[in-house]
């Protein structure tokens, strides 16, 4: 078994066990790369949107997110 059909076996266990990514990491990582909100981000590999919901909180809306798991990509969640 291949490890992308691994983790659509597991969807809900590694929605519920994945850990969150804390704020400051975000903070961090948009100093690093100087980004600011109207750049336009690509996510790969989102999972269940773990990055995704940092990435809104932070006021970033311009996100292009991919995932080829197809039960990760069915539990992504919906951020407004």
């Amino acid at each position: 078994m291949e490890n992308k059909e691994t983790f659509n076996l597991v969807t809900h266990e590694y929605e519920r066990y994945r850990p969150v990514y804390p704020s400051e990491m975000f903070d961090d990582i948009f100093t690093y790369l100087n980004l600011n909100n109207e750049d336009s981000i690509l996510e790969i590999g989102c999972g269940t949107g773990q990055a995704t919901g940092g990435l809104v909180s932070k006021d970033y809306t311009n996100i292009t997110c991919i995932e080829l798991c197809s039960n990760l990509a069915g539990a992504h969640q919906t951020f407004h």
